[in-house]
């Protein structure tokens, strides 16, 4: 499918559309963010904003605002809880997702609208961004390796996220925890195995409640969409990891722990489950 240019006149009209109709006294900047900001989208990427307001309510809301056929995937973010967050202390490996978030905004954006240079000093921030080294430790886990083939793959390739944690960590790049993100983790897979997964990871997740779709079970549509199954894989192993750690609900556990993976391995899970985790690791 071929890319689209982030200079079309079909952007431009989209933004003055947007910033006409969704912009007030409250908004502080409108950032365009991810594959279009990246000249990088293709015919059904949907258009992604960050839009930084005064006093949002709650501190992080999404909301899809529809455009003729496009669909603009909007994140509102308080503007306190952004400025607290890229200059938090960081304790934890929570807080390195939740400072990357921004790291990945700020650093891959375009800048569609900005109140009085605001954006700028964040930008200086996010662009010369240092992780210290005593935060390492908190990307340092191990844990017990699991026996179960699944179990010992999902562990191995949960090691290989953490090494690549560690190449970014070093170069004071945004760490996240989904595997889609990550270049390295990439493999050649067929349309019937995407297919085959797929079935089961939404049949899995269609049992559970949710205000909104999981943003890896949509980002697993739209690579599906895009016939780009390697990236449909990733993301559907994403929604696996997320349906697999609410039914555990492992205690005091960080996201990506690879010792997570002996804890399922030793729990009685549904067959339906263990198919997936199957069809996804062997």
């Amino acid at each position: 499918m071929a890319e689209i240019s982030m200079n079309s006149e079909f952007l431009e009209e989209i933004k003055d559309w947007f910033l006409e109709n969704n912009v007030d006294e409250s908004v502080k900047v409108v950032l365009l963010v991810g594959s279009w900001a990246e000249n990088r989208a293709k015919e059904l990427s949907d258009i992604d904003l960050v839009v930084i307001k005064k006093d949002q309510t709650p501190f992080i809301q999404n909301q899809k605002i529809p455009y003729n056929d496009q669909i603009l995937d909007v994140w509102f973010h308080d503007e306190n809880y952004m400025k607290s967050t890229v200059s938090k202390q960081v304790e934890n490996l929570g807080d390195i997702y939740q400072v990357s978030l921004y790291l990945s905004f700020f650093r891959n954006c375009k800048i569609w609208y900005e109140k009085e240079d605001f954006i700028q000093h964040h930008l200086h921030i996010c662009k010369d961004w240092k992780w210290q080294s005593e935060h390492r430790i908190f990307i340092k886990m191990m844990g017990k390796p699991p026996n179960s083939e699944w179990a010992k793959k999902a562990y191995e390739e949960n090691l290989k996220l953490l090494t690549l944690y560690e190449n970014r960590f070093d170069n004071g790049q945004a760490v996240t925890h989904r595997l889609k993100d990550y270049a390295e983790m990439y493999v050649e897979v067929g349309e019937e195995k995407v297919f085959g997964l797929y079935k089961k990871v939404i049949s899995l997740y269609s049992h559970i409640k949710s205000e909104r779709e999981w943003t890896e079970v949509t980002d697993a549509r739209k690579a599906i969409q895009e016939k780009n199954w390697s990236l449909a894989f990733l993301s559907l192993k994403d929604v696996i990891y997320f349906l697999l750690k609410r039914y555990i609900s492992p205690p005091s556990m960080e996201l990506r722990d690879p010792g997570f993976w002996k804890l399922a391995e030793e729990r009685i899970l549904p067959q339906e489950y263990i198919t997936a985790l199957e069809l996804a690791y062997l």
